[in-house]
């Protein structure tokens, strides 16, 4: 299989060429989107070896990931990984999610909740509500919906037609997966946490998203 890295990035100059370099001797390319950043995100990336697409403005890592899968199956690509540009997933454990790729999984997802002893109580919290919620809608478990470190088979997410275009599209992808029979695989992920990185994720605007998605695909079942 040929599998390359997609990683949404927003701002992200400083942490942007570390990633690049981490994830390069596990995948055959790395592809960086850069989601409409001010900062110099883009010639970072591109320094440090990375494919550059380019938003004109910040539409959401959902809109990224999507412009990212449809890039590598135009080029011929089968899989990609998805790791986050803030540096705090562990490019070294890519080889456990390709293992799981070549098994026949159509994605594979990180399970950080085996070992929560480094995450912040509200985000354990939010993963430990949400990843049951959804688990309960589903039918089956879903250990760490929030986790954005994962294997997609291009072909099997790019059938699904997701419509969100922000965080919530990591929920969505989940939901339509699981309803479509696909098979879904987890593997055992650390997290990093660096005090000084701020979150992303709107508190209020986010959550909203994501109570619309467990309404649209949990409770109406669309």
């Amino acid at each position: 299989m040929r599998i390359a890295a997609v990683i949404p990035a927003f701002n992200e100059e400083h942490n942007i060429a570390a990633v690049v370099e981490g994830v390069r001797p596990f995948v055959a390319a790395t592809v960086v989107i850069d989601d409409g950043s001010a900062d110099n995100t883009a010639g970072a990336a591109h320094a440090a070896g990375a494919i550059v697409l380019f938003h004109k403005s910040n539409v959401g890592k959902g809109a990224a990931l999507k412009t990212g899968f449809r890039y590598l199956i135009d080029s011929g690509y089968d899989g990609a990984v998805t790791i986050d540009a803030d540096g705090q997933h562990d490019p070294a454990e890519i080889p456990l999610f390709i293992a799981a790729a070549e098994q026949g999984y159509d994605m594979v997802i990180g399970n950080r909740m085996s070992n929560v002893s480094t995450m912040p109580f509200i985000r354990r919290f939010a993963n430990h509500a949400s990843s049951f919620l959804i688990s309960l809608f589903l039918g089956q478990n879903v250990r760490d919906s929030q986790n954005g470190f994962r294997y997609y088979k291009l072909t099997s997410v790019l059938s699904l037609q997701l419509k969100a275009n922000k965080y919530d599209l990591e929920t969505e992808v989940i939901f339509k997966a699981g309803r479509a029979g696909y098979r879904i695989g987890w593997v055992p992920t650390r997290t990093i946490y660096r005090t000084e990185a701020r979150s992303k994720i709107n508190s209020v605007t986010d959550t909203l998203r994501f109570v619309g998605v467990l309404v649209r695909y949990g409770l109406l079942r669309r």
